[in-house]
């Protein structure tokens, strides 16, 4: 199935391809931003981290 990308999809892999770029303490503190901002987003990724280990 050949679908395109929205333009939405494509601007959050470009902000977190440049974000990648930004100092570790910058990266951090955006991590905290995050979790603050959407609580159930990061609860769903700690927990699909915890099952891989």
């Amino acid at each position: 199935m050949n679908q395109e990308r929205s333009p939405w999809l494509e601007g959050a892999i470009a902000i977190s391809e440049m974000l990648k770029l930004e100092p570790p303490e910058v990266q951090e503190s955006i991590r905290r931003m995050n979790r603050k901002t959407y609580p159930e987003t990061s609860k769903a990724m700690f927990e699909k981290e915890l099952e891989g280990r």
